[in-house]
């Protein structure tokens, strides 16, 4: 038996007991994407827990019950080797973040001005690595950019943020740090195409546990 589809066929019925509303409707009410609920529902990997505890909520489920099956299903799968679906998935339904170039200028923008994109890139993670430590730990992070690459590592030990996100967190640290250390070398350009989907999607992970964890305690 897999614990991934126990977890799935609980939150399967819990679904169906609430009135099975829309991806759409729980989508609204967890401030999570619609490809996150649906992929939760799939059974396909592992959800983090803030995405199953947003969705047990919203249907009246067991939170004890939800986590004993979570804990159960992340001890018996190898996530590491997985392909991580925040990474893999296309996003439809991207969060505007409120610093730094929208996604699309930072894109278009990395062909011309490459270090205004990866300055971009690092700053939706300042933003949002700041308001994480914030929501998850009432803490500020330290003033050095390192201390907010331990502030992604903590939050996926910690299963908020999925496999992956320190990773991703501290190569986008790394070239942003080395583009300021040697500023008289522009970062290549092929780099930061890569950086730029890469920073902004882990910020957008971010910022729907931010979201969604000042909604739960806005009610």
């Amino acid at each position: 038996m897999n614990p991934v589809d126990d977890l799935s066929r609980f939150l399967k019925r819990l679904h169906a007991q609430a009135g099975a509303p829309s991806r759409r409707e729980m989508a609204q009410q967890t401030g999570y994407g619609k490809s996150t609920i649906g992929d939760a529902f799939a059974g396909q990997r592992l959800p983090t827990w803030p995405v199953v505890q947003a969705m047990v909520a919203v249907t009246g489920g067991d939170e004890d019950e939800a986590r004993d099956l979570w804990v159960a299903a992340k001890g018996g799968t190898h996530q590491a080797q997985q392909a991580p679906e925040w990474l893999t998935s296309v996003r439809t339904d991207p969060r505007r973040l409120i610093t730094g170039l929208s996604f699309t200028d930072a894109c278009a923008t990395a062909a011309t001005n490459p270090k205004k994109a990866l300055d971009s890139s690092w700053e939706v993670l300042r933003l949002t690595g700041g308001q994480l430590s914030h929501v998850l730990y009432d803490a500020i992070p330290g003033h050095w950019s390192s201390d907010l690459v331990a502030t992604f590592r903590r939050a996926e030990e910690d299963g908020h943020l999925p496999a992956g996100a320190a990773k991703v967190a501290d190569t986008v640290h790394y070239h942003y740090v080395e583009s300021n250390v040697h500023p008289q070398v522009p970062p290549a350009i092929s780099d930061v195409l890569q950086i730029v989907p890469l920073a902004y999607r882990l910020a957008w992970q971010a910022s729907d546990i931010v979201v969604a964890m000042s909604s739960s305690r806005g009610k």
